[in-house]
């Protein structure tokens, strides 16, 4: 098993902050499994729960398969790597000390990084047959394309050749070189929760989607 400490990468070149921001992603991730199986209740509680209280009766096999698990859960970030046919080992408390020391960098390229959203939403719809050229499905691919490259609108081949229209939002050339995302100064399309209700809005517009 092969320990990877998050600050292996170097600080000053561009792959830091995004495999620490995809180690925190995943660790969030593993946060959040234990608390939906703990109900919110500390782990105490729910150990006490399943030796002492009503939970008391259920079968020794079940109760040791979930005591198993969380703590498989709560120990350190394990990444299967086929390379190396074992797992790549992330530390938690490290990668929690990792994101509080170089906070303002790391979240920066966490902010640009929701474009992944738009990326994923996009590259999974354009062939369906539900995906048509209409204006929400032309806003989505236009913000696919700025965070795509660079984080910024750039168009080429007579971009934008159709209405890509979003509520009060539209994607015209004026629109070059500006970023997806607006930064602290002001500068910038949309924020993070916009990709989120971008997508709402497509899929209420379209009920005839299927996963």
């Amino acid at each position: 098993m092969a320990t990877l400490a998050p600050n292996s990468f170097d600080r000053g070149k561009p792959f830091y902050p995004l495999v620490v921001n995809y180690a925190v992603l995943l660790a969030g991730f593993k946060e959040l499994a234990v608390r939906g199986i703990s109900g919110g209740q500390s782990l105490e509680n729910v150990f006490s729960t399943l030796m002492l209280g009503p939970a008391s009766s259920a079968p020794e096999p079940v109760v040791a398969e979930l005591q198993k698990g969380l703590t498989q859960l709560l120990g350190p970030l394990q990444l299967r790597s086929e390379f190396i046919n074992d797992h790549i080992t992330i530390n938690i408390d490290e990668l929690a000390r990792e994101l509080v020391s170089n906070f303002d960098y790391l979240s920066s390229v966490l902010m640009r990084s929701a474009g992944s959203l738009l990326i994923l939403a996009h590259e999974i719809s354009k062939d369906s047959p539900w995906h048509d050229q209409g204006p929400l499905w032309e806003f989505l691919r236009h913000c696919r394309n700025a965070a795509a490259h660079g984080g910024s609108f750039n168009f080429l081949h007579g971009e934008p050749r159709r209405i890509a229209q979003w509520g009060r939002f539209s994607v015209t050339a004026s629109l070059k070189s500006m970023p997806l995302f607006r930064s602290a100064n002001g500068l910038g399309l949309i924020s993070p929760g916009d990709g989120v209700r971008l997508l709402w809005d497509i899929e209420q517009a379209y009920p005839q989607m299927r996963a």
